[in-house]
């Protein structure tokens, strides 16, 4: 043998390593591609042993992508070497065989190359080998079952179905989970969808540990529950089921449930997003039967899209329409039918294609976050007869604050004026639309604004220009460009004093009073003094208006009870005002009332000012709901109003920015955070992330945050651990409590994924950052974390965290510290206990029960009583262990959780066992057994 040659163990241990190393990779093709290496380089050895082993696994990696047809080399190789060489498989190997055989009939089904002939001599080959080694024939009757029902032969189908639910499963049967998925597939391909969700219901009521349930069964049973009318079921399902797949290898084959399910519901817009992150099917599907299942449903939802001809779309690394796609996808799908109705000799791969092009739209159901605007019912018509009568009548009532009449006067106008009214008119009209119309930019409405100020000035419209100054002052404020406020609110002044407009010069010192009140309060005070005289001598209707102006300048001085006072003053007589001054007292009221802490009064004053708003369609509806919705999430009120926030998101899509509809969508987080629908948070915060400009740093924390609370709860660690990273990248770092907590959390989701060096890395920042923030209690919790991270491997370095943690602690008077220092001497049992230093483990717990006693938490003394007993018993101590678990029972109060009992009584039993005592007659343990079983 060449000394540059591995000697035999250690080639072994080589190729074991190349087996071994595969464990931990996710399902694709990179896995199969290191089984296949794997397999070669143990047949270079001649380790036909590991050879077969890697070889089951390629199968099993084959499986999780769905490409069966793979299957088929590797599947020979087996067949020929465990006739050949039985001696290389061992117990493990030979039931991953067994079993493995279930899935080639399902492979070749799904590919018209393989005749029926083939197909069901696999399935006879699988029925010997299950007769020869004592099976049951319990799979092999779902395989013909699923062979009759591809084909057509509903009453071959029938039978055997009834002959599998009669047989006797045993170990090579699905699991449990899997039988009731295939049995739920079954009765919907029947249209039986009662018996469908009836045969679902333990799968979804009980924990599996299945890795393909119960997201399985939920996206067989979306037909069923679109059929019975169970919406709410069926978006439950549909999340939860799409989310736990969504790109991953094993979606593939279930993107067609989804994509129909969109398609029915209007949720056009959802699903081309699955369309367009997963077009790749169709190009490069794991198999012929899944290109055609999801072409179908591909067609169903482009049929549903009206303007699918103007969007583009990536097909084979060429741009396509949504027409072309349409086109593609139906011919795709009834030509592989063909083929598969050619190899079956029925029709019955058409027939379904067919009908499911053919399916009617079922109820809209509105998923986590709405997906479209939402509907504006339609506008009373009026006549028409003069434009340039409705056009003047229109923009007097919107000069006099007529909002909702003068928006319905508008609108019975012509979209193009062009010719119909005077240039003065027709610029006048623009100015109201463009206020109507769906919001802009301030910084676009302005661009917008600023042209048809142009228009107005040049037809010497010199009243209408002076108002419009006031609005573009007003408007420039907000985005704070004072100088060129300050300018328009001049000129407005200079134009309305020159034309005699006294409405326009009260406007005028309004607009000046907004520009002054932070700068110098007093003299924004005498401007409303001014505005307020026009108004009494002039314009008393707009008497409120300026009011409203005095109400908003005590505000901003604090004064919220004297703001109030005027506010409610004029919502007393809301009748004598104008439509845009009852719907600013409305909401101003509900603002103040949130203000001043009237959360109860101020949810139900915005329920109002939204009523008011929705007198007429148009962007002061969303601006409402947004207003009620920011409320809400400020509270722990959101849970239970989900559908204002609901209402929020789809009334911002159809007249507000993209960037408002992802606050509105942040804002609908808060009620589904609260309300612990998890999912539904994650989808709609997606949602807000993919629509919030990135340059609002703030709202994009705020949605990195709570995705990554969200995700946490889903347990998606990977996701949530992205997110807190995000946060900590725009974090303020002068925010030392944030960046702490952040920290914190991103600590405990790097321990989830067993990334204990990571997660030692952040409690470690964490707890320095709490104490720059002078919180040395939460530090001490971030140490305590750390000697988690680190101390399962290290012991030293785990004590010395908690050393650190106990150094940093204040005395008990400070809030928390009493707790924390429980905290610290708890986990150092649990630390010391993990590295078999009983006896000093013990020691320490004793001590920790005091701390219990001090706290008054009888459950936790409970607790460490019982894990008292456990370390007896570790240090063989019987007797003493009993004593310990019966004093545990002793502590238990009325209120002790089931799984504090349960420890107790399972720690009791054990201890009688180890010391050979009857166990189900001691009283004490029959006593917890029934506090359990109640």
């Amino acid at each position: 043998m060449s000394t540059s040659e591995p000697i035999p163990d250690e080639a072994r241990d080589r190729v074991a390593h190349m087996v071994h190393a595969t464990e931990s990779m996710p399902a694709g093709q990179a896995k199969c591609e290191a089984l296949e290496r794997a397999a070669r380089a143990a047949d270079a050895a001649g380790f036909t042993d590991y050879a077969v082993a890697a070889r089951l696994i390629l199968v099993n990696a084959y499986r999780e992508i769905r490409r069966y047809d793979l299957m088929l080399t590797p599947f020979a190789w087996l067949r020929t070497t465990e006739r050949q060489h039985p001696e290389s498989f061992d117990e493990w190997a030979l039931h991953q065989f067994n079993w493995m055989h279930k899935w080639l009939p399902t492979g070749l089904l799904g590919d018209p190359r393989f005749s029926l002939e083939q197909i069901g001599s696999v399935v006879e080959e699988l029925a010997e080998r299950y007769r020869q080694q004592g099976y049951s024939l319990h799979p092999v009757h779902d395989k013909l079952r699923a062979i009759a029902h591809h084909i057509g032969d509903t009453s071959a189908a029938d039978a055997h179905f009834a002959a599998w639910r009669a047989a006797e499963p045993d170990e090579m049967s699905d699991c449990a989970a899997c039988v009731v998925d295939s049995q739920v597939g079954y009765f919907v391909s029947r249209k039986r969808f009662e018996e469908a969700i009836d045969a679902a219901r333990s799968v979804l009521t009980e924990p599996s540990d299945c890795a393909e349930q119960p997201h399985g069964v939920m996206a067989s049973l979306l037909q069923a529950y679109l059929a019975t009318g169970r919406l709410d079921e069926a978006a439950r399902a549909h999340l939860v089921s799409y989310r736990v797949v969504r790109d991953t290898p094993q979606a593939r084959s279930a993107l067609h449930a989804h994509l129909r399910f969109c398609a029915l519901t209007g949720n056009a817009a959802r699903g081309l997003e699955i369309l367009t992150r997963n077009l790749d099917v169709l190009a490069d599907a794991p198999s012929p039967k899944v290109r055609q299942d999801f072409a179908t449903a591909a067609a169903l939802l482009l049929s549903r899209v009206p303007d699918r001809a103007d969007r583009m779309f990536r097909l084979d690394d060429r741009a396509v329409s949504g027409e072309e796609l349409w086109a593609h996808c139906v011919e795709t799908a009834r030509s592989t039918a063909r083929k598969f109705d050619e190899r079956n000799g029925t029709d019955a791969a058409s027939r379904r294609v067919e009908e499911t092009l053919a399916l009617p739209d079922a109820a809209p159901i509105v998923l986590a976050v709405p997906g479209s605007a939402a509907v504006v019912k339609p506008v009373e018509p009026v006549d028409l007869a003069d434009p340039v009568d409705v056009a003047e009548r229109a923009c007097a009532v919107m000069d006099g604050g007529g909002l909702f009449t003068g928006a319905r006067l508008l609108a019975a106008l012509p979209a193009d004026l062009d010719g119909l009214l005077p240039d003065g008119l027709a610029a006048r009209v623009a100015v109201h639309r463009t206020w109507l119309a769906r919001r802009a930019t301030p910084e676009e409405l302005i661009e917008s604004l600023n042209g048809i100020l142009v228009r107005l000035t040049a037809a010497g419209e010199d009243s209408a220009a002076a108002r419009l100054h006031s609005f573009l002052a007003d408007l420039l404020n907000s985005v704070e460009r004072p100088d060129d406020a300050a300018e328009h609110a001049r000129l407005a002044l200079e134009i309305s004093q020159r034309a005699g407009d006294p409405v326009g010069v009260m406007r005028a010192h309004l607009a000046t009073s907004d520009l002054l009140a932070e700068t110098d309060p007093e003299l924004a005070a005498s401007e409303v003094d001014e505005a307020e005289r026009i108004a009494v001598e002039s314009a008393p209707n707009r008497l409120g208006g300026v009011r409203k102006a005095r109400a908003e300048l005590l505000e901003r001085k604090g004064d919220l009870e004297g703001s109030l006072k005027i506010i409610e003053a004029l919502a007393a007589d809301a009748e004598r005002w104008p439509e845009s001054t009852r719907l600013a007292v409305s909401g101003h009221r509900a603002r103040l009332l949130a203000n001043l802490g009237r959360v109860e009064e101020s949810v139900e004053q915005f329920a109002h000012f939204v009523e008011v708003a929705r007198t007429y369609p148009g962007p002061w509806v969303a601006e409402a709901l947004m207003q009620s919705a920011s409320l809400l999430d400020q509270t722990d009120l959101a849970g239970s109003h989900l559908p204002v926030l609901i209402d929020a998101v789809a009334a911002a899509r159809t007249y507000l920015t993209p960037g408002a509809v992802g606050q509105a969508c942040l804002h609908l987080s808060a009620g589904y955070l609260a309300a612990g629908r998890d999912i539904e948070a994650a989808e709609t915060l997606e949602e807000a992330l993919r629509l919030m400009p990135t340059a609002f740093v703030g709202p994009v924390a705020d949605i990195h945050y709570r995705l990554a609370l969200a995700c946490r709860n889903l347990g998606e660690f990977d996701g949530a651990a992205n997110h807190f990273d995000a946060v900590l990248a725009t974090a303020d770092d002068g925010d030392h409590g944030l960046r702490a907590h952040v920290l914190f959390q991103l600590g405990d989701a790097r321990l989830e994924l067993g990334d204990y060096p990571g997660a030692a890395a952040s409690f470690r920042e964490s707890a320095a950052t709490w104490q720059v923030a002078d919180n040395p209690v939460a530090a001490a919790e971030s140490l305590v974390k750390l000697a988690h991270a680190a101390g399962l491997d290290d012991l030293r370095a785990g004590l010395l965290a908690l050393d650190e943690a106990a150094d940093l602690l204040p005395d008990d008077s400070v809030p928390g510290a009493l707790d924390q220092q429980a905290d610290v001497i708890g986990f150092r049992v649990a630390l010391l206990a993990h590295h078999q230093r009983f006896a000093e483990a013990l020691e320490v717990n004793q001590r920790t029960e005091e701390y219990a006693v001090r706290l008054g938490n009888s459950e936790w003394h409970a607790f460490l009583a019982g894990r008292a007993a456990r370390l007896r018993l570790d240090l063989g101590q019987l007797a003493a262990a009993e004593s310990d678990a019966r004093r545990a029972a002793a502590l238990l109060t009325d209120d002790a959780v089931h799984a504090t009992v349960g420890a107790v009584l399972g720690t009791l039993a054990r201890t009688l066992e180890e010391q050979a005592k009857p166990v189900d007659t001691d009283p004490l343990v029959r006593e917890l057994t029934d506090r359990l079983s109640h």
